[in-house]
């Protein structure tokens, strides 16, 4: 069935999909995940209802916690699927283009996941259209907030571009140059942070894009495995080991000098990166980084790919909540009975958001891929 070109799963299909879950033939991903979103609904739930105060961890001295690392992280992802489309289009057009609708669509579901986690910390989500009637140019919030609205349109856009084979180069571009502005953005809210040193840094903006691509590309490399394991195999996934080898070489390289940098300077502050510099080798760079790039050096098959993009997803997750929460380590204005150092652990309603942001991106793309909403229609658009 389509709407204009678009394709969308027959009704069929649906009524199918829909009497084989009832009959407890759905999947167990599908269950699991159904059961991830109630239980993270029920958590998020618990934040509006009973307030910040009565079920997060966060306070004045730490206002930012897990609730914005998932933000940052699932808008990362959502960035570095859109860079490897354009990668993948413009660079290995053949092989990629079966995987156009999954990754444009992934993209979107993971800025939508993002956009929940932040939602669920932001308190009064329905003032959020206060930011147009009292815009503030100055702030890099506003930017972002401006930038990612941009970002999630031009996503929707590409995606119905893709499914009605409405190739556009113009389109192709627009699509990457406004994720690199977003997550500039993004970067430059917390690098412009000058009270903070963990953050302050003009190479955090470059870091949160390489880093979106590295996790984003590793994303979609699971899919490729699992989409081409039948036909063609490794032949057909060799350029999401190219791209997934020259990410995490950025990574690395732009992981050390901020580390070498902030190790360098004596100021109050910085003293976070002589205090957490073990924990950034040893896991920062050895597990996250090195042990990635060796799996793909040494094993060449959909196995390495899968397992080497799978610890890249879990490490960086681990790297994201490291960046925000490490920044409140040392306490800026220091007052009586105030610790020398600040220590913060999630609560179980943050964690339940996670497991809703993780839900509602499996179910909705299990799903979406059982009914056949990936499939580019086979109709020529004249």
């Amino acid at each position: 069935m389509q709407i204009f070109g678009v394709l969308l799963p027959e009704k069929q299909l649906l009524s199918d999909y829909f009497r084989q879950f009832m009959q407890g033939k759905g999947g167990i991903i599908v269950y699991l995940s159904l059961m991830g979103l109630l239980l993270g609904g029920f958590g998020i739930g618990c934040i509006f209802v009973l307030g910040h105060g009565h079920t997060t961890n966060t306070s004045s001295i730490v206002p930012w916690g897990l609730q914005i690392s998932t933000y940052v992280y699932f808008a990362l992802v959502s960035g570095g699927c859109i860079f490897t489309n354009f990668f993948g289009n413009m660079f290995f057009h053949e092989k990629y283009t079966p995987l156009a609708s999954r990754v444009i669509f992934m993209g979107l579901i993971t800025a939508i996941a993002g956009f929940a986690s932040l939602a669920s910390e932001l308190g009064h989500v329905e003032r959020m259209y206060m930011f147009l009637l009292s815009p503030n140019p100055t702030s890099p919030m506003f930017w972002m907030s401006v930038w990612y609205t941009a970002d999630i349109t031009i996503l929707l856009v590409e995606y119905i571009n893709v499914q009605r084979h409405s190739h556009s180069k113009a389109m192709l571009y627009a699509s990457f140059i406004i994720p690199v502005i977003t997550y500039c953005s993004l970067g430059s809210l917390f690098g412009a942070v000058g009270t903070m040193p963990y953050y302050y840094s003009s190479l955090l903006p470059v870091y949160f894009l390489f880093s979106g691509f590295l996790t984003g590309n590793a994303l979609c490399a699971i899919i490729a495995a699992f989409y081409f394991r039948n036909s063609g195999g490794y032949r057909m996934v060799r350029p999401f080991f190219r791209m997934q080898k020259i990410a995490i070489s950025t990574v690395f390289v732009l992981t050390f000098c901020r580390i070498i940098i902030g190790l360098a300077n004596n100021l109050s502050g910085y003293e976070v990166f002589r205090e957490t510099f073990l924990q950034n080798v040893v896991l920062g760079i050895g597990v996250a980084l090195v042990v990635p790039f060796v799996i793909l050096m040494y094993r060449r098959t959909l196995g390495g790919l899968i397992l080497s993009s799978l610890l890249v997803l879990g490490t960086q997750f681990m790297s994201r909540l490291d960046l925000v929460v490490e920044g409140f380590r040392v306490p800026v204005f220091r007052v009586y009975d105030m610790p020398e150092r600040i220590n913060y652990m999630p609560s179980i309603f943050e964690m339940l958001v996670v497991v809703a942001s993780v839900s509602i991106v499996v179910l909705v793309y299990v799903i979406g891929e059982k009914t056949g909403l990936f499939e580019i229609a086979r109709k020529e658009i004249h």
